[in-house]
């Protein structure tokens, strides 16, 4: 290999520790500032011992951060998680929800109904925050033994 080629390797290389990257800085942020701001849908319960206060259990330790939780309706929520003005949504949703364009939805924590009245209880994440998403996405797994099948 020609010394400009090892060297242009190297600087790739070396570029690589930022993938996959977070546009808005979502993960840093968090684990910065040491707050995680959750948004969780009205009527769902967060014990000790459900998914998603596992899920936030688990997020707190892996960035030392303190959630800061927001109860509301689903659709307000997913407007503060897109603005920026929330880290993290836990609520249910269907299949063919029209957030699923403008935000990211983890792997189901939980499941009820069939067919058309399927809802899928889901982390959701803004679009685009690659390296959020997949701490989100394998802590989900994490919790949720059939969303590791997904």
């Amino acid at each position: 290999m020609t010394r400009g080629a090892a060297l242009a390797l190297l600087m790739f290389l070396a570029g690589c520790d930022t993938l996959p990257r977070d546009p808005g800085g979502t993960l840093e942020r968090v684990e910065t500032t040491h707050r995680l701001r959750v948004g969780v849908a009205a009527g769902l319960p967060v014990s000790r011992t459900d998914r998603p206060a596992r899920l936030i259990e688990a997020l707190e330790r892996r960035t030392g951060a303190r959630a800061e939780i927001r109860r509301g309706a689903a659709e307000p929520l997913f407007v503060a998680l897109r603005a920026g003005r929330l880290d993290l949504v836990i609520a249910p949703v269907a299949a063919d929800s029209p957030w699923a364009t403008d935000i990211t939805f983890g792997p189901p924590l939980a499941t009820t109904g069939e067919g058309d009245d399927r809802l899928d209880l889901v982390a959701a994440m803004r679009n685009g925050e690659n390296r959020w998403i997949m701490l989100i996405e394998r802590a989900s797994r994490a919790v949720a033994p059939a969303a590791a099948s997904r």
